[in-house]
């Protein structure tokens, strides 16, 4: 009787509180689109196709135009094989469609946080692909450097950056989709940190997590903003393939998304990929900071989703941290009690009826 009073109590747990379409009728769109993303299926062998419709959906033809420079700027944080670090082939399929749409110049741009940039990009593919398609390969780490006021900086009020970052057209961010042990999640906008050069801030980026501290720690969502204030972001590309999650972003395991977010809004494009993962955009510290700032949207009720809806590809994520789980909607614990749902409630269908047997056989004995 206890067990089955127990299962049925899980079962009920399981149809109600982690019904996805029950949590995120909170975060329905209002038909008020302050901000647009386009969220796309996709797997390894049709990244082409998959670029290409979302571009299609945003109407991308007036962002890249004939002749524009463009930098993309991949994650590839250190010598980590994919989901730690974008695929090149996702890279190539960008730079592919880039150029089909008059880009005159295509530079990808990183700089590392572990281990030197360009021998990472010659360990993971990016210099062949380089050589094939074309393209320059650049270390934002070393260079020549500018000084940028940040307007309303928080952890900065001046950073020095790469002089190229701002010799570009259109400037991307493509980004994993992980959680992080430090900033809850990393998309497009975290991506940002690795803009700041190893020559003044460290090889990793230690500096910026030094200014996050003296603020009483902000889950880097201050110096995140602050990038992305100094070299705003036109376009954020998150490659959810195969995202990451639990501890994140390097030691999490794989998930199989299979999904391409893409967005000129970079706070609104983050906020979808997050609410993918089950957490909640408005509460998220670099999400909600940059919105704060006027950088975008992070309140998917004014987002406008365009391709496959949020809650056919919602998949909430293991957080890196048990204190990140006050920034979700679901936790993966929860969320794995509602895919079990049909075999909860058939396990206690049987033990009620072995409770019903049990209880008869019960009686008859007692007689």
């Amino acid at each position: 009787m206890a067990l089955s009073v127990i299962l049925t109590s899980l079962t009920v747990y399981a149809y109600t509180v982690s019904n996805p379409s029950r949590v995120l009728q909170e975060f329905k769109f209002r038909g008020e689109a302050k901000a647009v993303v386009a969220v796309v299926r996709a797997d390894r062998s049709n990244v082409s196709a998959a670029l290409r419709e979302a571009f299609e959906l945003l109407d991308l033809e007036n962002l890249i135009k004939p002749g524009s420079r463009v930098m993309v700027k991949p994650n590839v944080v250190r010598l980590q094989e994919p989901p730690d670090t974008i695929h090149p082939g996702t890279v190539e399929a960008l730079v592919e469609l880039l150029k089909s749409m008059g880009a005159s110049e295509v530079v990808v741009a990183e700089g590392s946080g572990e281990g030197s940039t360009m021998e990472n990009f010659d360990a993971l593919g990016y210099s062949e692909m380089a050589s094939k398609t074309g393209i320059e390969l650049l270390d934002l780490n070393f260079g020549e450097l500018v000084n940028v006021t940040i307007p309303n900086g928080r952890a900065f009020k001046t950073m020095m950056l790469h002089k190229r970052l701002f010799e570009v057209d259109v400037f991307i961010s493509l980004a994993c989709m992980k959680t992080h042990s430090d900033a809850v999640v990393t998309l497009g906008l975290k991506n940002l940190i690795g803009i700041a050069p190893g020559s003044v801030y460290g090889i990793p980026k230690g500096a910026l997590h030094e200014a996050d501290s003296r603020l009483g720690g902000t889950y880097m969502a201050a110096p995140i903003t602050d990038l992305a204030k100094a070299r705003p972001i036109n376009l954020t590309i998150i490659d959810g393939i195969v995202a990451m999650e639990g501890l994140g972003p390097h030691r999490g395991t794989p998930v199989d998304m299979g999904v391409i977010i893409v967005g000129e809004d970079p706070v609104a494009t983050d906020s979808i990929a997050e609410l993918i993962m089950g957490f909640d955009p408005r509460l998220v510290p670099t999400t909600k900071m940059a919105a704060g700032d006027g950088l975008g949207v992070c309140d998917p009720a004014y987002i406008e989703v365009r391709g496959v809806k949020v809650e056919e590809v919602f998949k909430p994520f293991s957080a890196a941290s048990s204190d990140h789980q006050k920034f979700q909607i679901v936790t993966r614990e929860n969320y794995i009690l509602y895919e079990s749902r049909t075999s909860l409630l058939t396990a206690s269908a049987i033990l009620w009826v072995l409770t019903a047997i049990l209880t008869v056989l019960r009686f008859k004995f007692r007689e």
